[in-house]
């Protein structure tokens, strides 16, 4: 466990877990689709886990879909392919 300004820096697009962990999800148009509650680590495609009305959606962290990143905000913009909200609900 160190302060946060002990980190080291990362890359520009890379994050700690915390820093996204809790932020805000919104699609382009402001729709609000939930709050980050974790990240799944797996090969080649991380997803954030987003909890949305005590369920799940599972949401691809990649540049074609997380359109931005604001950590000061703690908000993340996605452009999700039509249907992804409604068919990864768990």
């Amino acid at each position: 466990m160190l302060p946060e300004e002990d980190l080291s820096r990362l890359e520009e697009d890379k994050y700690y877990l915390f820093q996204l962990v809790g932020s805000s999800v919104f699609t382009e148009s402001k729709k609000r689709v939930g709050v980050v509650s974790d990240v799944l680590f797996i090969k080649d495609n991380d997803l954030l886990v987003i909890e949305r009305g005590g369920k799940e959606i599972l949401i691809p962290f990649t540049a074609a879909i997380c359109v931005s990143v604001n950590l000061e905000k703690r908000e993340i913009v996605i452009r999700p392919p039509e249907g992804l909200l409604d068919l990864n609900e768990i």
